[in-house]
């Protein structure tokens, strides 16, 4: 209880409420840059935090995470352009209602759709998160291993459509994570001589340019652009009753749609925005409608993408296992912090537990209070060039990288990573597995070793635990599934063009 109330003075303090509205302001301009996305908000962010407590700087960043996945909807129905790749669903009606001068009503449906997912998500997140941390503490060597193990997998599998590009992006990432000292033997491995990588490949550092720097060479790769936003001039927008009531069905099922997909590691909202589509198209009175400017097309999706936001962080608060690329780089934050996410953290740190589980709910209010009253202003910002955007980008990165340590050496690691990040969305590899190894490859083989050093070498170990059975089956499932896929997708063009 005195968790609780602690976290609640933390929220509703002076501070909390400041850092709240600055991750919403953030959020919302990082969401509707075409381009940009959480991940690479979250990715600036984190050296700024640093010196901030642990509280804060998870409800900065929560904050920036849930308005950014509603700030994609923005540049979605105004220009057809997705801000993040979970609004694309939204941008079909969104934009054709915008084109029809109703770009006000498209986005009101999308900030209160928006809300009521981050609501429902962070509710799910309070009710689900202790019970499954209350089951992890059973869990023994073995079975970390295997969990860590099917977050890994079902990221590789599920991102970037490419099996094989997804499990070589997971061991680039493991690879990286075995550099530093070895958490057994104690001795540094794969350094090179350089000091600086004692504490392994700076994390950091990595997230800057996967994300960031790679994204700044894409957008100044291209053409300086200019939108033009006369047909979709932007009021202040608040939901009408008739228009709620025509929605609130959809807002309801999208919302358990994105909860439910957010919690299963690598689907997150890319995916669950069609799935909540679709799902509100079949029950539709009227499904002729859609890709016409229908509004449960904007409802649906809009609230699928921001409850995976809760449903995200339930596997990485109970099991340390991140449920998304976004909730890998807020579980790096904590371990700068020295804390690790998992069961042991509700124990060990309440306060911080309830101000994250509390805080997703709080974020999404401040989200709607923000968008409501400030839309007019920040929507302008989808007007900026390419060559601007790309700009600010790299001073922050450099900026950012050279924060944590003030090390030149992870500048020049900053900007090598993001040549690879580059070459990687260039030749199509995700860049979610690499980010998630990286996170996971402590969990992963510290336990794998542990279990091994516990069982006097051998591997029974992880047939006789049921738990660990359980996930390596899971694994094993997830790997098998996207093969199935591909080979059920082949196969008629195989005959095709035989």
């Amino acid at each position: 209880m005195d968790g609780i109330i602690q976290s609640l003075g933390v929220i509703f303090g002076f501070s909390g409420l400041a850092v709240l509205v600055i991750g919403a302001v953030l959020g919302i301009i990082i969401g509707a840059l075409p381009g940009l996305g959480p991940s690479i908000g979250l990715s600036l962010l984190i050296p700024f935090t640093y010196s901030m407590s642990p509280e804060l700087s998870m409800l900065l960043m929560i904050s920036l995470y849930t308005s950014a996945e509603y700030g994609g909807s923005i540049s979605a129905i105004l220009l057809s352009t997705p801000g993040t790749a979970a609004a694309a669903a939204t941008a079909i009606d969104g934009y054709a209602m915008a084109q029809k001068g109703r770009a006000n009503e498209a986005i009101s449906i999308s900030l209160t759709a928006s809300t009521v997912g981050g609501v429902l998500g962070g509710l799910a997140l309070l009710l689900l998160a202790m019970p499954l941390a209350k089951l992890a503490l059973q869990f023994g060597p073995a079975g970390y291993f295997a969990v860590g193990l099917f977050g890994l997998t079902s990221v590789a599998a599920l991102s970037g459509g490419s099996l094989v590009k997804g499990l070589l992006g997971a061991t680039m990432g493991l690879a990286m994570a075995t550099v530093g000292i070895d958490p057994i033997a104690g001795t540094p491995r794969f350094t090179f001589g350089y000091f600086e990588l004692y504490e392994g490949v700076p994390f950091l550092a990595a997230l800057i340019g996967l994300f960031a720097v790679s994204e700044a060479i894409a957008l100044a790769e291209k053409r300086v652009r200019r939108f033009d936003m006369d047909n979709s001039k932007v009021g202040h927008v608040f939901m009408s009753w008739p228009l709620l009531n025509e929605t609130w069905r959809s807002m309801m099922s999208g919302s358990v749609i994105g909860t439910l997909l957010g919690i299963l590691p690598g689907v997150g909202g890319n995916i669950a925005c069609w799935v909540a589509r679709d799902y509100a198209r079949a029950r539709d009175k009227k499904p002729q409608d859609f890709g016409k400017g229908a509004v449960n097309g904007i409802a649906a999706p809009e609230a699928a993408n921001n409850a995976t936001v809760g449903g995200a962080l339930v596997p990485m608060m109970s099991l340390g296992v991140p449920g998304s690329p976004t909730t890998a780089i807020m579980m790096g934050a904590l371990i700068m912090h020295g804390l690790h996410p998992g069961p042991q953290l509700f124990t060990e740190q309440p306060t911080l537990v309830y101000s994250i589980l509390f805080g997703v709910i709080v974020a999404a209010l401040i989200q709607y209070l923000v968008g409501s009253l400030f839309l007019p202003l920040m929507a302008r910002v989808v007007l900026l060039p390419t060559g601007v955007i790309a700009a600010g980008i790299m001073a922050f990165a450099v900026l950012g990288s050279f924060a944590i340590r003030n090390l030149m050496f992870d500048v020049w690691l900053a900007l090598g990573f993001g040549v690879v990040g580059y070459v990687m969305k260039k030749l199509s590899f995700p860049v979610a597995p690499v980010v998630l190894a990286m996170v996971l490859g402590y969990l992963i083989e510290s336990n794998y070793r542990t279990a091994l050093v516990s069982s006097q070498g051998s591997y029974m170990i992880f047939l006789t635990d049921p738990i660990s059975v359980l996930f390596l089956i899971l694994s094993v499932v997830s790997i098998f599934v996207p093969i199935r896929r591909a080979f059920r997708t082949q196969r008629p063009n195989r005959a095709a063009a035989a």
